[in-house]
């Protein structure tokens, strides 16, 4: 018996993800780059959706793990991606244990995080020593920038846009060192480290 419900959703989640996709190859390269994927890699992507651009460019970690708050989205991306693991939560309360991943990747999703501080403190938590965070984000104050500013606000969907000095000083604030801020045509990454030396000295 067919059941419509979960029908409809699958068709709203599929057109969601042909949505996010669209002109994603030059932003899967982008990300391939900054990420640097290494053999062995455990990666986290907060908000990868159902994992479609995020299993583009993590082939070859270890172990990958997307947490979505959706949870269509979650049992729409376990049935199709079995080598990802999806895991239902939000990046202000990461449900996955300390000092685990190698890479916590935040791609275009970390303006939609209601509580951004807190969310943060999970990517700290989460990462290892010496594990890095990457964060893709689009500036406020490029034309790209004004325009999804403005959809956002006209939808009320709470976002928060950053400009890259803004990012960076928040960030720092939760003790991640910044290592790196490259421009680039969609938006711009932000790279930092859970520095080892910092848990050491705070211990």
């Amino acid at each position: 018996m067919i059941n419509i419900g979960e029908s409809y959703n699958n068709f709203i989640v599929k057109l969601q993800e042909l949505i996010y996709t669209i002109g994603s190859n030059k932003k899967i390269q982008a990300i391939l780059e900054y990420v640097d994927i290494k053999p062995g890699d455990t990666l986290l992507d907060l908000g990868g959706n159902t994992g479609k651009i995020t299993e583009a460019y993590s082939k070859n970690c270890k172990e990958v793990v997307i947490v979505e708050p959706n949870h269509n989205i979650v049992e729409y991306g376990r049935a199709r991606r079995q080598h990802i693991k999806f895991v239902a939560g939000k990046a202000e309360n990461i449900p996955l244990p300390d000092n685990y991943f190698d890479k916590v990747v935040a791609s275009a999703s970390f303006h939609y995080f209601p509580n951004q501080d807190a969310a943060l403190d999970e990517i700290k938590r989460v990462l290892k020593p010496d594990g890095k965070t990457i964060i893709l984000e689009i500036d406020p104050n490029t034309p790209r920038g004004k325009r999804l500013k403005f959809f956002e606000t006209l939808f009320h969907t709470g976002a928060k846009l950053y400009q890259p000095s803004q990012l960076s000083k928040k960030i720092q604030e939760h003790d991640l060192e910044v290592l790196s801020i490259d421009s680039t045509n969609f938006g711009y990454f932000l790279t930092a480290v859970k520095s080892r030396q910092k848990k050491q000295m705070a211990n």
